[in-house]
């Protein structure tokens, strides 16, 4: 018969054995494994932590963006703009083309014409026009040569893709960054963030952007202020030459 050759002894297990026969081996072996117990929970929160980070839409890894803003840039088209102020609708129905724009204001079911030639805001009162002060609220924010500028500082919250094609992204503002923007200055409030979401058809062009402003209105007006703005487009390239009217 073959003798059986002697089992290699493990020498950490040997190790561990002779720790554990004296009052310091059993005290390391306590706070070896202590140190082990701790390192795979730092390990496995951590390893959480990335998975979440990556699936996020984080500044270092944010979700794609496909929206075309260049039609609204343009500055063609057919609009309709509802303005909601603390509960009052304000609805304009219109047509801009080279800065210029006309159109139908509509509050409480009266209805005014209203033109605005760059920063100059007319409406008609019986046979002519006159000046009035701005229209439109928050026109530094909504105007299309500054929509970018707020987005390029906004953070993407979500993308939604729908059956029809259509895509939305949604962002949030904080007051801080909406008035550096503005006034380029720095100041640190702790508020609820301001949302522009955007809604882009098959085209990824964007046809619709509403505004949640109230966090910045409330700031601008020190008192609570509810602020809602929504912005339809159509018609892009579409709009004729529009007339400056005889004032």
């Amino acid at each position: 018969m073959k003798e059986e050759k002697p089992k290699k002894k493990n020498p950490y297990l040997e190790g561990i054995k002779n720790l554990s026969k004296s009052s310091r081996g059993k005290a390391i072996l306590f706070f070896l494994f202590y140190f082990i117990f701790f390192f795979l929970i730092i390990s496995l929160v951590r390893s959480n932590y990335a998975t979440n980070s990556n699936n996020s839409n984080t500044k270092d890894n944010p979700v794609r963006t496909e929206y075309k803003l260049d039609k609204i840039e343009n500055g063609n088209y057919h609009f309709i703009r509802e303005e909601n102020i603390n509960g009052l609708l304000t609805n304009f129905t219109g047509d801009k083309n080279n800065n210029k724009t006309e159109g139908v204001m509509t509050v409480n079911n009266i209805f005014t014409n209203y033109f605005i030639y760059d920063n100059i805001n007319l409406v008609k009162t019986t046979d002519k026009y006159e000046v009035t002060s701005e229209l439109y609220h928050f026109n530094n924010i909504t105007d299309d040569n500054n929509i970018s500028k707020f987005l390029e500082k906004a953070y993407l919250v979500s993308k939604t893709e729908y059956e029809s094609g259509n895509t939305s992204y949604n962002y949030e503002i904080t007051t801080n960054t909406i008035d550096s923007i503005i006034n380029n200055t720095n100041l640190d409030i702790a508020d609820i963030p301001n949302k522009i979401t955007l809604e882009t058809n098959e085209e990824d062009e964007v046809v619709k952007i509403s505004y949640d402003l109230s966090s910045y209105a409330t700031y601008i007006n020190n008192v609570p202020t509810t602020t809602t703005i929504t912005i339809n487009y159509s018609n892009f390239g579409k709009i004729d030459d529009i007339e400056i009217p005889e004032s």
